[in-house]
């Protein structure tokens, strides 16, 4: 006997009739509107159980890379079942044969098929299959799964045929979502782009722009960790981490990665975009453990980019936790494009910034010779008249002659003032805080030089805009607080940080056996008074292992 909502045709196939009709036409509508992607889902599948006659229906949508499920849209089953049940399909049994071989499956009785896992408690009884891959043209982006045919027999030819029209229609609507995403998301990285090559060529620090792009780039790529690498002028074997964003990355900030026999020296070799697996694997982990701890411990996936070519200026670093997916290779040619775009911004910045310097210290130059060729002589020359003047007059007025004379000192000590300002003129651009970093390891280098002492020097926030006149106080800290950890520590290491943000703090790290009372009875007092003069303070702090010397002042 026919069914009440099917009729015959000469091929012995059925035709839906205008209530699955109607069901199929709101599919292929909904495919076509802005309605989120899920909802589209549902009502593919929807028209698919109502069409063929099925019990249960689902959707299970592939990642973009192909290799599992993503999620799962399910039809047919209430709340209740869902408790029942507990956990959705991962992909195994029946369901991982059709991700790894996308074609037509119709079982009459699934669980007798080999590929067949059986059910989770609770999981409503299936016996007829079918399922249909959700392809558009050679793209395959999931399944349909349809079950229990209501009739009670096997699905037939025809609702594959049905099933594999929706599962079209399905392919359609992920493929114009990703697409939109994927517009969105190059949309989002040209905008990131823009802003960071505005803020740098607008003048803003380079630190404090380096951090939003590592915070760009974490919220971007759905990173827990990002990090910006920039290279060294004083260390050719290292790169250093200038900004970090995510748990910890403070502590990460001014770390220096080597170079030799890693995954961040080999993508700076080769100036290719890299996609790693897992972090922790890298055979330098051993010997860098003390530099990498924190990624290598807690990160196994990461996305590494070098900023720029020929060489790069450093690199975009990209890390999730090791229970995370591994970073989509669709990421790659955005993350490119932004990190090119920002290291022409940061050689053009930089170039900015060295035309400004030049254009100051010319300024500075011609203050300065104008000063000494045409103030100075001219109060100089005052000056002799009034002494030869003094001179003359001294027999017949003496009162007039000591006048005179005491003028003559003050105009000598106004031509020494200038001369001050003068020299002062042609030292300050000696101690800009471009070359702070070169200052600072300079220093630690001279005094640990020839002694078996592993040193580190860090630099975090933005020290590119420290007052000049800081730079020699903080020069003096670091050489002596060194120098104490060299004469007296018996340390294997020693770590120097510098942090520049509303305070300014020299922080000096040793792994020895504690402060000498002559240390703290003259170097640490005289650095103390340094510090309470420009409103700061000095302290120290025993730890499990060394010391540590925190020198903390007002950045202004």
């Amino acid at each position: 006997m026919t069914p009440p909502d099917a009729v015959v045709v000469p091929e012995g196939r059925r035709l839906p009739n205008a209530t699955t009709h109607g069901s199929l036409a709101a599919a292929v509508l909904a495919a076509a509107s802005r309605e989120p992607v899920d909802a589209t889902l549902r009502q593919v599948v929807q028209a698919a159980v109502e069409h063929v006659g099925a019990t249960y229906g689902a959707m299970g949508v592939l990642t973009p890379d192909g290799r599992q499920l993503d999620r799962f849209v399910i039809v047919g089953m209430d709340d209740a079942d869902g408790e029942r049940i507990g956990q959705l399909p991962t992909g195994r049994g029946i369901l991982g044969l059709l991700v790894e071989q996308p074609a037509i499956l119709r079982l009459d009785d699934l669980g007798s098929h080999p590929a067949s896992t059986g059910f989770p408690p609770g999981h409503p009884p299936m016996r007829s299959f079918l399922g249909v891959p959700v392809r558009v043209r050679d793209a395959v982006f999931g399944n349909l799964y349809l079950t229990e045919k209501r009739t009670g027999g096997p699905f037939t030819e025809a609702d594959a045929e049905a099933a594999q029209a929706l599962a079209a229609v399905a392919g359609l609507a992920i493929e114009n979502a990703r697409l939109a995403t994927h517009a969105e998301l190059r949309r989002a990285w040209v905008q990131a782009g823009t802003e960071t090559a505005t803020s740098l060529l607008s003048g803003a620090g380079e630190g404090t722009v380096l951090r939003e792009v590592a915070a760009q780039v974490a919220d971007l790529t759905a990173a827990d960790l990002t990090g910006v690498l920039m290279s060294n002028p004083d260390d050719e074997g290292s790169l250093t981490i200038v900004a970090a964003v995510g748990p910890n990355a403070g502590d990460l900030e001014g770390v220096r990665v080597p170079l030799s026999d890693t995954h961040v020296g080999r993508v700076h070799s080769s100036g290719m975009a890299t996609i790693v697996d897992d972090v922790g694997a890298d055979p330098a982990v051993g010997r860098h453990a003390d530099v990498a701890v924190e990624i290598t411990t807690r990160c196994g996936p990461g996305l590494l980019v070098p900023l720029g070519s020929s060489p790069p200026l450093g690199m975009i670093v990209a890390l999730r936790f090791r229970e995370r997916e591994q970073f989509d290779t669709s990421l790659l040619e955005p993350l490119t494009g932004f990190a090119t775009q920002t290291a022409v911004a940061v050689a053009l910045a930089r170039t900015q910034a060295r035309e400004r310097r030049l254009q100051v210290q010319a300024d500075r130059n011609r203050i300065a010779r104008d000063l000494h060729d045409h103030v100075v002589q001219r109060i100089f020359a005052t000056a002799l008249s009034l002494d030869r003047l003094s001179r003359s007059l001294d027999p017949a007025q003496p009162e007039a002659a000591e006048r005179l004379s005491h003028s003559v000192d003050e105009l000598d000590g106004t031509i020494a003032e200038i001369r001050a300002a003068i020299f002062e003129l042609h030292q300050e651009e000696q101690l800009r805080p471009a070359a702070l970093r070169s200052q600072l390891s300079d220093v630690v280098r001279q005094v640990t030089e020839g002694r078996p002492l592993r040193r580190d020097v860090r630099l975090r926030g933005a020290v590119e805009d420290l007052p000049p006149g800081l730079i020699p106080d903080l020069l003096a800290v670091v050489r002596e607080l060194v120098t104490n950890v060299v004469r007296h520590a018996a340390a294997s290491r020693v770590t120097v940080t510098l942090t520049a943000d509303e305070e300014v703090r020299v922080v000096v790290t040793d792994d020895g056996v504690g402060l000498h009372p002559a240390s703290v009875r003259s170097g640490l007092a005289n650095l103390a008074d340094r510090a309470e003069r420009r409103g700061g303070r000095l302290t120290t702090s025993a730890r499990t292992v060394g010391t540590q010397v925190r020198w903390t002042v007002p950045r202004r």
